[in-house]
């Protein structure tokens, strides 16, 4: 939600239509193992205003530290146009889409890094370790993380393994997305107060128990769309039908308070409203605007 924000905060109007056309090639690809992954739409973001302040939140460090490996390889950020970062137990991980061919390995070796091949295709390894594999089948296509990742994700592509989208929970969170959001997400429950960061405000957050909030949720999803507001939309499953109903009622209390520090604070003082919560069986749906600032 703090990376969302941050997003909003900084986001004009945007035009056009944003289709997540590499995420179907990521869930079949990373391993069951996953425990988060984020779509990003990186092409769209360069189009807002402050993109230097965005480039920090979209995606992570992770993604900060291949595009540093990236350009051994002469491939440069404004080359890439679509990303999905992971995490898994060994690390962070991803697939990378945009206007770049495969790095040639007599470059990459001049440029300090070992080459392979894993499954005939080629691999580049960096010195701190982090390894790009060109799919040989698909164009402007690279995999990126430890070689023990990318063996990981070779065994999913080979059949040997089941990927991501045997999680059922993740899957129908996928499901659910805007399939027009610049940014979305899925992760397991417990990397929720991570992803929320320091987006609700500390005197809302004083108030509540977001121990007791966050405790109950198996896995969540969460998007971004935007036109002349920012709309962001949560999905959050529960461990139970009872638990989503907590989770339900103490966000509706959230929501209330929420705008009574509006009315108190005055308009425009916090970084969202209209918050709508509903719950069906285990799921909770929370809906949020904020305006384009």
């Amino acid at each position: 939600m703090k990376k969302l924000f941050c997003l909003i905060a900084f986001s004009p109007l945007l035009a056009g239509t944003v289709y997540a056309q590499l995420l179907p090639e990521a869930v079949l690809a990373f391993p069951t193992e996953t425990t988060a992954l984020e779509y990003d739409s990186l092409s769209t973001l360069r189009a807002l205003p402050k993109y230097q302040e965005l480039r920090k939140q979209y995606s992570g460090e992770g993604l900060q530290r291949a595009q540093k490996d990236l350009l051994l390889l002469g491939i440069s950020e404004d080359q890439i146009t679509e990303v999905v970062m992971a995490a898994g137990p060994n690390g962070l991980f991803g697939l990378l889409a945009g206007s770049f061919r495969t790095a040639s390995a007599t470059e990459a070796v001049k440029q300090g890094m070992t080459a392979s091949v894993l499954e005939n295709q080629p691999v580049f390894c960096a010195q701190d370790s982090l390894c790009f594999l060109f799919p040989v089948r698909e164009g402007g296509r690279v995999l990126f993380g430890t070689s023990t990742q990318l063996r990981a994700i070779s065994d999913v592509m080979q059949g040997r393994a089941p990927s991501v989208s045997s999680n059922a929970m993740f899957s129908d969170l996928i499901g659910r997305m805007e399939p027009h959001a610049p940014v979305f997400g899925v992760a397991l429950g417990s990397k929720i107060g991570l992803w929320a960061g320091d987006s609700i405000p500390k005197g809302l957050a004083a108030r509540i128990d977001l121990t007791k909030i966050f405790s109950n949720i198996e896995s969540f999803g969460y998007s971004v769309s935007l036109d002349s507001n920012a709309h962001v939309g949560l999905n959050l499953f529960c461990s139970s039908e009872e638990s989503a109903g907590v989770l339900r009622t103490s966000l509706t209390a959230v929501s209330g308070l929420d705008r009574a520090a509006g009315v108190a604070a005055g308009a425009g003082s916090l970084p969202f409203s209209n918050m709508m919560v509903s719950s069906t069986g285990r799921l909770v749906a929370v809906k949020v605007d904020a305006p384009i600032r």
